[in-house]
């Protein structure tokens, strides 16, 4: 038997054991694991910290055999060695010494002079050896996890770490850029610490620590106190090896330390010394450590107390339907606090829940109910419903929503659980489960009888172990809308149903709708795919692996998902019938994998082909087929054999190869017997660059081109892919092309060698039978007629004349500068109809067949919203009806003869029934004329007849006047001041009635000072006076009705005007008063008050039984607005003698900025009552500054501006207006509805636009006047803003409101408009403004949107050329005006026509 060894030989042990590791401390790795331990064990000697680390250098807390059972109930595993650490063990001693006087300090003598003597007991320090254990060594009572590395664990944490070193550190702390690599350094002299600024979180707080480190052991004043001097190594090892220490016990990441240079500073120093050393490290690091806890416990204690002190939640309280709501914010309580609260209510706590709460000591605020209708705005966190005292804990329903919506893993079983009542259902996931063990614990359930089980399936299934997530439920209001998928559906009434049941479509659609829970992924074109691959290829597995890589890659953001769809798209096209698919072969029976399928039609073409053809049978037989009968006869499916067909494949492909050279090719893609497509690319020509990549408008503006494309020739293109047309193939044209252009720019075939499809490329189509070509342009493509008529050898064939007979039907055509005039005549060759078919691009032919097409259609009825046949445009049109080409020559004179008849006998129609129109015209301007000067209607029809002959003369023009007659508002006696003097003129030759009117007024002709404006008409075209003059006279009838109306608006509106601006006047308001004494009765009795915050009277100040308006007014000006307690108001109150206080009428009369008349309208019996009559007038009179909102004086307004703007727009261009305006009043209303929401901005457009053009002087006057009107009128207001601003009231003054409109998109929208109007060199007339605003507030406002509108062809500018700006500047100096170059080019003109046609 060992002898034992004594307490000293243990200790002795020990020590030498200590002695040892000590020198092999030094080395860097064992350094780093000694610094490891001390950051565990700071509070521990250096002796004892060493020996753990030398023992047990992963140990985390260590105590000893009986502590770790007493203190934390843990035992010491059996057979564990403990770590030997030397603990205190002293001893005391009694000891004989010279006794010393306390007070004086004074060795005491006695009676002999000899010192007393006097026995004390000493301590004497002693260590004992003693095993501890690491908890890793013990097993019981879980032991509560250290959270310093959890610290670091979020940016809070961080800034409290940095916040606790400050604390800490002798000397501040300053963040700075630092010239050079240092990362900081500690100031001796100025006593601070400086840090790199913008470094790392764990670099700045390592950074720190260091320098803390430094200004706590190396400062001057330590030094002086030890009396050393500690060489540069010895400061910077104990500084790394303290930051290295704190920073590894709070968990900051130590990584980059590195202790190679630690031997060498140890090297020649004795024991004693580098005991020294290590003794300060750990006792700095320990003091360090303590201190940076402390710190972090306080402010973690400051912030529990905040985060009290700031509880805040957001509870709804509800009915079912929501038609009374309170929207509660409750301060104090969080949310679980305000659940418990709730729900120990009781009957009479939910009489007043605001109450109840506020009893348990929270504070309370409304912020919203079923008058506000708003609530959705807010994150709510706890529902409360009034109804069924439901009480929903709405994060925690969040949670349940988060966990539901998580990703389905591939190995999670979806079980769907059906009631027997349809309404109600659960969708689950197990997530510990096989799909097999799944299937048959839900197929045991479905077994057991009504006695074996109560029907909870959740309680059942978790007792057989299963982790279950409810991922929808009808019943918990849970993702009532999720797609269908599931693994097995448990139906209480069917039974259990297996997905794999389900055919091969459905389950394609269960795994995209599983793919996509949680994240939607998948387009339509993807969709599609994958459920048609599942049918064609009937490979559930392999549709799996298509579906999952497709969504991988588009939720990656990858481009490769396109290869991936095309690849699955040539696994389907390489089956031989289109027409059936794998799946419905193994459905019908036949399950061989060798065998593909075919339906009847593909089995008879491929048996003609001489390809080996099988009937399928439904026991999974075949035969082969000898003749077609027998697939005729059989009537279930056939197919082909995998090898068969890939053979046939591989021939075909051959053939294909060697049908490609381009003599062949081309005329495959022009003859051919199927639909097919050719991209021409330019020829690799040098002389050809100017062409390429530029598109027809660049063309044409090089000059290279013109607007036939003449220049774009076959022979500078080359064939350089041919393709069948059938896999691209749109239901329109424009379809097909864009697929092509799609096809050849993303997903270009393996076999294209060409660059990308791009401008000046060129796409020519064969479809059924007919060739198009189409020039790839800047934007969209355009047809090439003459190219493709050159291509074909066709160039002579061009035709730009066409007639056509449909039925009992004739068409005109015949090229025009916009494209195809058409006219549609009957079989007398009447006109019915005709027009432009405006695409100058395509061929007659193909514009003739738009117009046939169009005519076949049935015409919809926007009145029935039904479709119907126009019996007289149609006739016996249908849509089989067949055309043939007849005569155009032939068919024209025909028509122009039955043309002229037909005018010739309206106008003898015409005479005869009013024989004496112009006679009775004239003998009615006589009657009503007021004479200009003396001049009578007569005198001037004289002198314009004259100046026309004149004019005639001059220009030596085809035309003969046949009479001259005055017209215009003046004929009538209803002109204005500044009218224009209107005379049509009737005559005959074949100068264009437009061609005369612009020689008539290239200089203006007046009469007395007033412009004439001459009008000429011809019976061929406008017609005869006889048929004319009818009309003017209803325009002026018109006219006249409308003076008479818009005279009685204005008046109407003057007068209230009047009667508004009569409130203004103090004086003339208290003259009226003593004019008309008024006494209320004595049964009623009517005082004011005055509210700091008129919406929360107990906020502020609140005065009530106010005798007199005046004492109101006094107490309102006296309110002092920086208190900020709300928008101050004055109110009135009515009560009636015998009337309880509560049946008191009241309302706000000032409110803010406002005098609210509108709110009084509400409540006419109050303020109808002379007091508050008179208080009104008052109101008004004292504050000029504030808005009356009296909503009926504003409306007289409104329509009075509105019918003076639509008459201005009349007056202006009164043929636009009759084109354009059906109904005048809903015009009006129009209108007026735009002023009243303040869309006033296209009206002010429209009369800026009109001065700008140049009008007569009364209507720009006019215009001036309705710009300044117009201008008071700005956008309302958004409610939540106007709510915003009350809540934010500064002063007395309510910000009004005005909406904040993005003027970056306000400036580039009215540049819009402004380039319309240049490009089209018109301005709009104010019905077209209207519809331009309408188009801005759709937001589809663009400037060819707005040429669109400004280019209508108005009646008095029809016929007309526009020229635009930059097509004229370059010929005219810059100097020159737009008006300048238009007299100019008029000189020239008649220059030209002197010279050619005289």
């Amino acid at each position: 038997m060992a002898e034992s060894k004594t307490e000293k030989q243990k200790v002795q042990e020990i020590t030498e054991k200590l002695e040892q590791g000590i020198k092999e401390l030094f080395e860097s790795e064992k350094y780093k694991t000694y610094l490891n331990t001390m950051s565990k064990f700071h509070n521990y000697s250096f002796n004892n910290t060493m020996l753990i680390a030398m023992q047990k250098p992963d140990a985390t807390l260590v105590a000893g055999f009986k502590a770790w059972q007493k203190n934390f109930d843990r035992h010491v595993k059996k057979g564990e060695k403990g770590i030997r650490i030397l603990a205190p063990a002293p001893y005391k001693i009694k000891e004989e010494r010279d006794k010393i006087d306390p007070v004086t300090q004074e060795l005491l003598l006695d009676k002999d002079g000899n010192p007393q003597k006097e026995e004390v007991e000493i301590t004497i320090p002693a260590f004992r050896a003693v095993s501890v254990f690491d908890v890793a060594q013990t097993d019981g009572k879980p032991i509560p996890e250290l959270a310093a590395k959890e610290l670091l664990s979020d940016v809070e944490g961080y800034q409290d770490m940095i916040r606790a070193v400050e604390a800490i550190s002798p000397v501040p702390i300053e963040l700075e850029e630092i010239a050079g690599d240092s990362k900081g350094y500690y100031d001796r002299e100025a006593k601070r610490i400086a840090v790199q600024e913008n470094m790392s979180e764990s670099q700045t707080l390592k950074t720190m620590i260091h320098e803390v480190a430094h200004s706590k052991l190396h400062s001057k004043e330590v030094e002086q106190d030890e009396q050393m001097r500690k060489d540069r190594n010895t400061k910077e090892v104990e500084a790394e090896s303290i930051a290295y220490t704190v920073c590894q016990h709070f968990g900051v990441d130590t990584s980059d330390y590195s202790f190679g240079y630690i031997a060498g500073w140890s090297s020649g120093r004795d024991t004693k010394e580098l005991r020294a050393s290590m003794d300060t490290i750990r006792r700095t690091a320990s003091e360090l450590i303590t201190g940076i806890e402390e710190q972090l416990q306080e402010l973690q204690r400051n912030r529990e107390v905040s985060q009290e002190q700031t509880k805040e939640s957001i509870l709804l309280i509800q009915n079912t339907d929501l038609s009374e709501f309170s929207l509660l914010d409750v301060y104090g309580m969080d949310r679980p606090e305000l659940m418990q609260a709730l729900s120990e209510m009781t009957d009479d706590d939910k009489l007043s829940i605001q109450a109840y709460l506020e009893s348990r000591g929270a504070w309370t605020t409304e912020i919203g109910n079923q008058d506000s209708r708003e609530y959705g705005e807010y994150h709510l966190d706890v529902r409360y419903n009034t109804d069924t005292d439901e009480l929903i804990d709405m994060k925690e329903r969040k949670a349940v929503y988060d966990k539901a919506m998580e990703p389905i893993n591939a190995d999670d079983v979806v079980v769907k659980f059906a009631s027997i009542f349809e309404s109600e259902w659960e969708v689950l996931k197990i997530t510990n489960m096989l799909r097999d063990d799944v299937g048959k614990m839900l197929k045991d359930m479905a077994s057991l009888d009504e006695k074996e089980w109560d029907g909870n399936y959740l309680s059942y299934m978790e007792k057989q172990g299963a982790e279950i997530t409810l991922l929808a439920s009808s019943s918990k209001e849970l993702n009532g809308n999720m797609p269908d998928f599931w693994d097995y559906e448990y139906d209480f009434d069917a039974g259990l149903t297996d997905v794999e049941k389900l055919s091969v479509m459905q389950q394609a659609e269960h795994i995209i709708n599983r793919l996509e829970h949680g994240q939607p992924a998948f387009s339509d074109d993807e969709r599609n795919l994958i459920v048609n691959y599942a049918y064609k290829l009937g490979d559930m597995e392999k549709t799996r692996e298509l579906a999952e890589h497709i969504y991988a890659q588009e939720v990656d953001g990858n481009q490769d998902v396109a290869l991936a769809m095309i690849d699955a798209q040539a696994e389907i096209d390489a089956l031989p019938d289109s027409m059936v698919g794998i799946s419905e072969m193994q459905e019908y029976g036949y399950t061989w994998n060798e065998m593909l399928p075919l339906t009847q039609e593909r089995a008879l073409e491929l048996f003609d082909h001489d390809l080996p053809v099988y009937l399928l049978h439904t026991d999974g037989s075949e035969s082969t087929v000898a003749d077609r009968k027998q697939i005729l006869e059989h009537d279930g499916m056939c197919g082909i054999e995998k090898g068969d067909w890939q053979n046939e494949r591989k021939l075909r492909m051959m053939q294909e190869e060697l049908s490609e050279s381009d003599s062949n090719r081309e005329a495959q893609l022009l003859y051919g017997n199927t639909d097919k497509y050719g991209i021409f690319q330019l020829k690799d020509d040098p002389e050809l660059d100017k062409f390429r990549f530029e598109g027809t408008e660049s063309l044409k503006r090089m000059g290279i081109t013109k607007d036939n494309f003449d220049a774009v020739l076959p022979e500078n293109y080359k064939l350089v892919y041919l393709g069948e047309l059938s896999e691209l193939q749109g239901q329109t044209q424009s379809e097909t092309l864009e697929a092509i252009y799609t096809k050849f720019n993303i997903n270009h075939p393996e076999d294209y060698k060409a660059h990308s499809l791009s401008v000046s490329d060129i796409v020519v189509l064969h479809e059924d039978g007919e060739n198009t070509a189409h020039f790839v342009d800047s934007f969209g493509f355009t047809e090439l007629p003459k190219f493709m008529l050159t291509l074909e050898g066709k160039e002579n064939e061009i035709e730009t004349e066409l007639a056509v007979h449909i039925a009992d039907r004739y068409i005109l055509m015949h090229e025009c500068d916009e494209g195809y005039d058409y006219s549609i005549l009957d079989e007398q060759y009447h006109l019915l109809d005709g027009g432009v078919y405006d695409n100058p691009d395509i061929t007659i032919r193909r514009a003739m067949d738009m117009v046939i097409a169009n005519l076949k259609e049935p015409r919809f009825s926007a009145v029935t919203e039904q479709y119907y046949r126009d019996e007289f445009l149609q006739g016996e049109v249908y849509a089989g009806s067949e055309a043939e080409i007849v005569d155009f020559v032939e068919l024209s004179e025909k028509a122009e003869e039955v043309e002229q008849a037909d005018l010739e006998a309206k106008q003898a129609e015409f005479r005869e029934n009013n024989p004496d129109v112009v006679a009775d015209f004239r003998a009615r301007t006589e009657e009503l004329f007021h004479s200009l000067d003396g001049q009578s209607a007569d005198d001037i029809e004289k002198t314009v007849y004259a100046y026309v002959q004149s004019q005639i003369d001059e220009y030596g023009l085809d035309a003969q006047i046949v009479d001259v007659v005055v017209s215009g508002s003046r004929c009538r006696g209803i002109e204005q001041e500044n009218s224009d003097l209107d005379v049509v003129v009737e005559y005959t030759g074949s100068t264009r009635e437009d061609d005369l009117f612009n020689m008539l007024h290239e200089d203006s002709i007046y009469i007395a000072g007033i412009q004439v404006d001459i009008n000429p008409i011809t019976e061929s075209r406008t017609g005869t006076l006889e048929t004319y003059l009818p009309e003017v006279e209803t325009y002026l009838q018109e006219k006249a009705q409308q003076e008479q109306t818009n005279n009685q608006l204005v008046t109407q509106g003057r007068e209230v005007v009047q009667e508004q601006n009569a409130l203004v006047s103090e004086e003339k308001v208290l003259s009226e008063l003593e004019k008309e004494p008024v006494i209320e009765p004595e049964t009623v009795h009517i005082t004011f008050t005055v509210a700091e915050c008129g919406e929360f009277h107990n906020m502020g100040e609140y005065h009530e039984g106010i005798e007199t308006i005046e004492e109101a007014m006094k107490l309102y000006n006296a309110i002092d607005p920086s208190r900020m307690h709300g928008i101050p108001s004055i109110g009135v109150n009515m009560h009636i003698d015998g009337t309880e206080e509560w049946e008191d009428e009241e309302a706000d009369i000032v409110r803010g900025n406002c005098i609210d008349v509108d709110f009084l309208n509400y409540t006419p019996e109050l303020r109808d009552t002379p007091t508050v009559q008179d208080a009104l007038k008052k109101l008004i009179a004292a504050y000029p500054d504030k808005e009356v909102n009296d909503r009926e004086t504003k409306e007289a307004k409104i329509q009075t501006i509105a019918t003076e703007l639509d008459q201005l727009s009349y007056d202006i261009d009164t043929f636009e207006y009759r084109d354009s305006v059906s109904d005048r009043e809903s015009q009006i209303q129009m209108i007026a509805d735009d002023i009243r929401t303040g869309n006033v901005k296209p009206l002010s457009i429209f009369l800026q636009a009109s001065i700008d053009e140049g009008i007569d002087e009364d209507s720009e006057r006019q215009a001036k006047e309705l710009l300044v009107k117009l201008a008071e009128y700005k956008p309302l207001a958004k409610i939540e803003e106007l709510e915003e601003q009350n809540y934010n009231m500064i002063d007395d003054r309510l910000n009004n409101g005005v909406e904040k409109f993005n003027r970056e998109e306000e400036k580039k929208e009215q540049q819009e408009i402004i380039d319309a109007m240049e490009a089209t060199q018109c301005t709009p007339s104010l019905s077209q403004a209207i519809r331009i605003k309408k188009l801005s507030e759709a937001g589809k406002l663009t400037e060819s949107e707005a040429e669109g509108i400004l280019g209508e062809i108005k009646q008095k500018e029809a016929d007309r050329v526009v020229f635009k700006n930059e097509q004229l500047y370059r010929f005219f100096p810059s100097t020159y005006t737009s008006e300048q170059m238009r007299r100019e080019i008029l000189e020239i003109l008649k220059s030209w026509r002197n010279s050619n046609w005289i």
